[in-house]
């Protein structure tokens, strides 16, 4: 009988382990995940931020050509 407590513990040990493996790999996936949609986020504003400063420069006031009375 003291064979079958051996396996039933190295059983027990193994299971856990996968057990806390797959928990720490499912949680660096869910922060991978958030970790890129914030980067995704970041660069859409920084996108938007760079379009906006281009419009500005664009539409200059006094225009660099005209020349003030």
């Amino acid at each position: 009988m003291p064979q079958i407590s051996k396996i039933i513990h190295s059983r027990n040990d193994w299971k856990s382990k996968a057990v806390r493996r797959a928990n720490e790999i499912r949680d660096y996936r869910k922060s991978q995940k958030r970790h890129q949609e914030k980067i995704a986020e970041l660069k859409a504003q920084i996108t938007l931020m760079e379009k906006n400063a281009e419009i500005k420069k664009h539409f200059q006031y006094p225009h660099p050509h005209l020349k003030l009375r």
